[in-house]
């Protein structure tokens, strides 16, 4: 009992000293503080910081419409709320969303939403948000297929042979990208890309699992936003046999001796050479030019010009994409002279030896060319006419025309040519047998040429 007695005393004592006096104080205050704020004071403003902002399109005609939010400038909000004390007091940041209102919108586009806030628990209060609004994005997702192309910059043929782009070939050759529909709407190839550095001579295979993206404007995509499988891409690369051929022609109707050089060098063809190409290797072996065709040297006068189609077979690629070659005649040093060539000069040849064939013509115009200075060393008599009948049957009363008509010239006279087509009257007579010869007028259209 005393010692209870004695811990009485000491509290009474403590009590009575002045820094338990003051702490005191401070409890009542505190105490009398609290009660006059819970009683008259009941709103009261808290601040909260960084709440995520979500968009849920669920139950809206965005949502119905089958778009997307593809991109936000908000993320997170400051919140400022006013309720009352008590409430507000029990809120916790994990309370809080902060949620878009996309209202009636239902349209692909760019659009400014307002942001509202919510709390989990069942309380009132006033918001200030900020920022209010935030900018979205809506669109479409949707998956497409694409054609793939190859990007082999640095792979080369070695000399003597070439690469087609449109020969490489690749596996797969498609490739399927999801994304929002106006970004996919502005892919225009795409490409399997390797920077890997070859020569080849010969078929070749490499693989690459990089790809690039292009926009119509050429421009590298960004691929933000698309969802792009990873894919290791095979693209095998043919390679071709290559060479540059020197374009030839032929001349035909050419006396044996006329020369042929000296004529060729007054004549240019527009194109000296052509590239070709073929998937054989063996294709250019023994050749060293490619023909372009015939020309008949009656042809060829003072104003001659000749276009020579580029025609291939399917064993060969014109790699330099000619697609015609012009020839034509440079006539500086040349001239043209018309000589009246008399029936005596002209003649038959291979007649069959049942007619006797005379020539009705008495005097036949033709064209002459070549210098100046060999025209005026020329004579009418200098000059031959013979038709060859051989490939050409005649029977009574039969006329025929034929083109199997020479011309040629007398004497040193290697750089004279006729030009032109010309026409000779024969007169074919029948030989006599056991009855009456038949005689039968016949006129031949011949157009010039010599012996070949």
């Amino acid at each position: 009992m005393k010692k209870i007695h004695d811990f009485q005393n000491f509290l009474i004592n403590l009590v009575g000293t002045k820094p338990v006096s003051v702490f005191a104080s401070i409890i009542c205050a505190v105490l009398i503080w609290f009660s006059i704020s819970v009683t008259v004071y009941q709103t009261t403003h808290v601040t909260f910081y960084n709440i995520p902002v979500v968009i849920d399109l669920t139950d809206t005609p965005a949502g119905a419409n089958g778009l997307s939010a593809i991109s936000c400038d908000v993320e997170t909000v400051t919140v400022e709320l006013e309720g009352n004390r008590a409430q507000i007091g029990r809120l916790t940041q994990e309370d809080l969303k902060a949620n878009i209102i996309t209202s009636d919108v239902a349209t692909i586009g760019e659009f400014s939403f307002e942001i509202s806030i919510e709390a989990d628990k069942n309380i009132s209060f006033i918001s200030t948000i900020s920022p209010g609004y935030a900018t979205v994005k809506l669109d479409r997702i949707e998956t497409r297929t694409y054609d793939v192309t190859a990007s082999i910059p640095n792979v080369h043929a070695t000399s003597g042979h070439a690469m087609r782009k449109s020969d490489i070939t690749f596996e797969p050759a498609q490739i399927e990208i999801t994304g929002p529909s106006t970004q996919l709407d502005t892919i225009e190839r795409i490409e399997a890309y390797s920077e890997k550095s070859l020569e080849i001579d010969s078929l070749y295979s490499l693989y690459t699992d990089e790809i690039k993206l292009y926009t119509t404007e050429g421009a590298v995509m960004d691929t933000d936003g698309l969802e792009i499988p990873s894919t290791n891409f095979k693209i095998t690369i043919p390679v071709l046999t290559q060479k540059e051929l020197k374009l030839a022609y032929k001349i035909r109707n050419a006396p044996s001796n006329f020369d042929l050089n000296w004529l060729q060098e007054h004549l240019h063809l527009s194109e000296e050479t052509i590239t070709l190409a073929s998937q054989t290797s063996t294709a250019f072996a023994e050749r060293e030019d490619w023909d372009l065709g015939i020309i008949k040297l009656d042809d060829i006068g003072l104003n001659y010009e000749h276009d020579f189609p580029v025609e291939l077979s399917e064993e060969f690629i014109n790699q330099s994409g000619l697609q015609q070659v012009k020839l034509t005649l440079d006539n500086q040093e040349l001239a043209s002279r018309e000589f009246q060539v008399n029936n005596s000069n002209i003649s038959v040849i291979n007649a069959p030896k049942d007619f006797d064939i005379t020539v009705i013509t008495r005097n036949l115009p033709v064209t002459v060319m070549g210098t100046e200075q060999d025209l005026d060393n020329l004579n009418t008599q200098d000059i031959s006419v013979t038709i060859d009948l051989l490939n050409y049957t005649i029977t009574q009363n039969t006329s025929f025309s034929t083109d199997d008509v020479a011309i040629s010239f007398y004497g040193d006279t290697t750089r004279l040519w006729a030009v032109g087509n010309y026409t000779v009257a024969l007169d074919c007579v029948e030989k006599e047998k056991e009855t009456t010869a038949t005689t039968t007028a016949t006129t031949v259209t011949t157009s010039s040429k010599t012996s070949e």
